[in-house]
């Protein structure tokens, strides 16, 4: 599979050709009945293709050619035009996908992709490559490429982007910035019947390698069992949210019932987590012993005021008080007086204020990467605020796009200590969503842990856009295709 193909052909292209910005992927796959096939991914970036009114809207059109050849032979020609959705106004311009398969022998072959904006004619994007399938049902063990999802969710009905029915976005570069902080994909593995035997048990494990070391990275693994069948399908996430910036691979590996690797395949990708970096170990500099030497270091009033906002989560009525208050002053001298005191007293007598004051920060840095929205800070938004109160989360499900629902994410902690009290609870969820959709700015609108928003109607509030009901004892929405809402409340993953 071919990824960050935008940097080879199409990203300079907004200068040198036309102005449409196109990220291109690819994967090659088979059927049970041993048909291989290709499958293209396109994404257009919406703002780079000219919208006209249409009906209802504004609308944009693109022209997109694949040619595919053996040799001097054409076997492959599809031309069409894709649209866009229909956009309300011009101001918001999403970017939207296409996705073709084309059914190939074993062979070599070379793909030839042209784009063009059919509303601003100017010279055509274009991009080749040289494509080899070689899906042979021999005694071995062979593969897909894995397939990097932004997103995926049960299909109501098949379509061009589903496959054991999911339907998958593709996501159509292996570059993860700080905005994209979950690694989903997509694996089938072949002929694993023949190999080890029909119905024999094997097992899925997969993990998060960095690139020049090969070093496992802690906490990013897992597995599934199954049954070998002509075709076994892998759909996995990793929550890269403590992974720090770098080169690393993917790494998935089948292995039989007696542990024995009977296959491997990897995936590169690039990350960009400025949260995790920032802090290192803080004890290192032995200019800084104590939560004094910390906060005396900062002499920027709006440093230190950061200090203190973020205290918000997990500070009690007055303290908050005082802390809205020294945000409109700004005066250095108490902002450190008031850190300096307030971790003296949650560290009490026998902890070092500094050893917890930095685990603190470090996630403080990590919900303002994750959780801002628009110019609010990161620690003062709901998932922010939750985040710091009670700590990451345990499981995180995220449905990040559903035709019948907004935007939204469930979170359950297996064991939760609520930072400003001291309490612990046991199987405590969150519920948050997106009623913006173009910002990410996520609300909490249900949970069952003490002292947090309860709402028994919580479903219908996530399909306000397609049904509502007048009894007040409903609480279960119908005929909602395609949304999991209940699925991932009691079961998150």
């Amino acid at each position: 599979m071919k990824t960050l193909l935008l940097l080879v052909s199409f990203m300079f292209s907004g200068a040198m050709f036309s102005n449409v910005i196109v990220y291109f992927n690819y994967g090659i796959f088979s059927t049970p009945a041993n048909k291989p096939y290709i499958e293209t991914y396109l994404t257009i970036t919406g703002n780079t293709v000219r919208y006209k009114p249409v009906k209802g809207g504004y609308q944009a059109s693109v022209s997109i050619s694949y040619i595919i050849r053996k040799g001097a032979d054409t076997v492959k020609v599809s031309k069409y035009n894709l649209l866009s959705p229909v956009e309300a106004d011009t101001l918001h311009k999403s970017s939207f996908i296409d996705n073709q398969r084309f059914q190939l022998n074993n062979g070599t072959y070379t793909l030839y992709l042209e784009v063009a904006d059919n509303n601003n004619p100017g010279k055509p994007s274009t991009y080749h490559d040289n494509i080899t399938v070689n899906m042979s049902r021999t005694n071995r063990v062979y593969s897909s490429t894995i397939q990097p999802l932004e997103s995926y969710s049960k299909s109501a009905k098949p379509s061009a982007i589903s496959k054991n029915g999911y339907d998958m976005v593709p996501y159509n570069v292996n570059y993860y910035p700080d905005a994209q902080n979950s690694l989903k994909f997509y694996f089938e593995t072949y002929n694993l019947d023949t190999v080890i035997g029909k119905n024999s048990k094997f097992v899925y494990s997969y993990y998060i390698e960095e690139d020049a070391t090969l070093k496992k990275q802690d906490g990013l693994s897992g597995f599934q069992k199954q049954a070998a069948k002509p075709v076994n399908p892998l759909l996995a996430q990793f929550d890269l949210s403590t992974l720090p910036s770098g080169n690393y691979n993917l790494v998935i590996e089948v292995r039989d019932s007696a542990g024995i690797m009977q296959y491997e395949k990897k995936w590169y990708f690039q990350r960009k987590n400025t949260a995790v970096q920032v802090i290192t170990d803080i004890n290192a500099d032995v200019k800084i012993k104590t939560i004094e030497d910390f906060f005396n270091q900062f002499q920027s009033a709006d440093s230190l005021k950061m200090f203190v906002e973020c205290l918000w989560p997990i500070s009690t009525m007055k303290e908050r008080e005082w802390e809205q208050t020294q945000a409109v002053k700004k005066e250095p001298a108490l902002m450190r007086n008031f850190l300096v005191d307030f971790w003296k007293k949650e560290s009490g007598d026998t902890i070092d204020p500094l050893k917890i004051w930095i685990p603190y920060y470090k996630s403080t840095l990590e919900a303002m990467a994750l959780f801002k929205c628009g110019k609010q800070k990161g620690y003062y938004t709901d998932r922010g605020r939750v985040y710091l109160q009670y700590g990451k989360p345990d499981q995180r499900s995220q449905m990040n796009s559903s035709s019948n629902s907004y935007p939204y994410e469930v979170w359950q902690y297996y064991r939760l200590r609520d930072a400003g009290s001291g309490q612990f609870f046991t199987n405590k969820k969150f519920v948050f969503a997106n009623f913006n959709i173009a910002d990410d700015c996520y609300q909490l609108i249900h949970s069952d842990a003490k002292g947090e928003i309860y709402d028994e109607k919580w479903r219908y509030r996530l399909v306000t856009r397609s049904q509502q009901s007048q009894n007040v004892d409903d609480t279960q929405p119908v005929n909602t295709y395609g949304n999991n809402s209940d699925d991932l409340f009691n079961n998150p993953r």
